[in-house]
């Protein structure tokens, strides 16, 4: 075990190995869904070097490979989106990057901006399909993943705060999410299901 790991596995740590690891850039979207399905923590040096990768030249099938393993197989989505966003692999996905620091109205989201929705959503939503594994039709858990991960996509165009009710609202988020729902999935896969 020259890397240790074994120890690593232990203290579920995600960490690379080798100088190699940059060759191929999709193993950081491959660490985004390794992150989320095995609730591991990503070492900072795996971060720094992830940071320093981009997605170029990537096939959209590969691509969508690993965001359907992180969707149908993630017990902890949050973990691997936010790992997305330690490393700035967000900003290739500008619809995502933007519900980042969106304001909801605290009274119907404690939990905060937009991001910490669909990231408390997502989590929700492995935690049901864990539950209910076995009851659903093949493929309904990733429809049901990506409907979860693009549900206010919308809200960034037209968040606003309404001064007569004293609100942050988000009127018409679900009709102004169509069109960059559609643009994300575009740009993962030219596939329908």
């Amino acid at each position: 075990d020259p890397w240790n790991g074994r120890g690593d596995l232990e203290k579920r740590i995600l960490r690379h190995v080798s100088p190699h690891f940059v060759e191929d850039p999709l193993r950081v979207l491959r660490g985004m869904q390794f992150v989320a399905r095995f609730d591991l923590t990503p070492a900072q040096e795996t971060i720094e070097v992830c940071r320093g990768m981009t997605p170029e030249g990537l096939a959209p099938e590969r691509l969508f490979g690993e965001w359907e393993k992180l969707l149908v197989q993630g017990v902890k989505i949050s973990k691997g989106l936010n790992f997305l966003k330690d490393v700035g692999w967000v900003k290739y996905y500008p619809e995502l990057e933007k519900l980042i620091g969106c304001k909801q109205d605290p009274e119907w989201h404690p939990e905060g901006d937009v991001w910490n929705h669909t990231c408390c959503c997502l989590d929700a939503f492995a935690k049901e399909r864990e539950e209910g594994s076995g009851k659903r039709e093949e493929g309904e858990d990733l429809v049901v993943g990506l409907a979860v991960l693009c549900h206010d996509f919308g809200k960034p165009k037209c968040t606003a705060y309404d001064p007569v009710k004293k609100r942050i609202r988000s009127l018409g988020h679900d009709e102004e999410g169509v069109e960059p729902t559609l643009s994300f999935l575009r740009r993962l896969t030219n596939e329908e299901r």
